[in-house]
């Protein structure tokens, strides 16, 4: 009887060091910041008959709530090119002149995502573009800015993921509705955890 209570006793003594160190070393929950950046290209079919550049620079933010379980809330802001293009010697009843227009936007996005995988993680996200047109022709400039409802959707990918930060690749599409705007990004990633709890 003294045998087996010994051994009981040295099994419990093994197993609640380990027990202990998982409540401790391993936070469930946490919040996070998703830095990404890189290139942008413009997928939506333009009706003008003139050739269009169509790529560019992208850049986000996300800041996302990570509970316990898989589901992530968060949003997300940045800034990406559309799209640009160059004109020189228009015609017009004024004389000549060229022409430049740049068309940028700033999502503002609720977005949700879930890690499918150990590395791999799912996204998307509703709210709204500020497309914002910056135009000049005559030595004259002119901006004008919208607001457009939209979505995005995308995967990311860590290749380096550490307890509160990572590395990795994500490739995103965005679409501002109104005009029929679309974008896909190829973006590297790092990702920051600021607070665990």
């Amino acid at each position: 009887m003294t045998g087996k209570f010994i051994t009981l006793t040295l099994l419990l003594f093994c197993a609640a060091p380990s027990l202990r160190s998982q409540d401790v070393t391993t936070p469930q929950r946490a919040f996070e910041a998703v830095i990404a950046g890189g290139y942008a290209h413009y997928i939506a079919p333009y009706g003008v008959p003139i050739s269009i550049d169509r790529a560019g620079a992208a850049m986000s933010l996300q800041l996302n709530w990570r509970p316990e379980h898989r589901l992530r809330i968060g949003l997300e802001t940045g800034w990406t090119t559309l799209y640009s293009y160059h004109l020189t010697d228009i015609e017009t009843s004024f004389g000549k002149t060229d022409a430049d227009l740049r068309v940028t936007a700033v999502p503002l996005l609720v977005v949700f995502s879930m890690p499918i995988m150990r590395s791999l993680e799912l996204y998307a996200g509703t709210g709204g573009y500020f497309v914002r047109s910056h135009a000049t022709s005559f030595a004259s400039t002119t901006d004008v800015t919208t607001f457009s409802q939209g979505w995005a959707a995308g995967v990311s990918w860590e290749a380096f993921s550490g307890a509160s930060s990572g590395m990795g690749t994500r490739v995103g599409w965005y679409r501002a509705t109104e005009m029929g705007d679309a974008v896909v990004t190829l973006q590297l990633l790092l990702r920051l955890d600021f607070f665990h709890y």
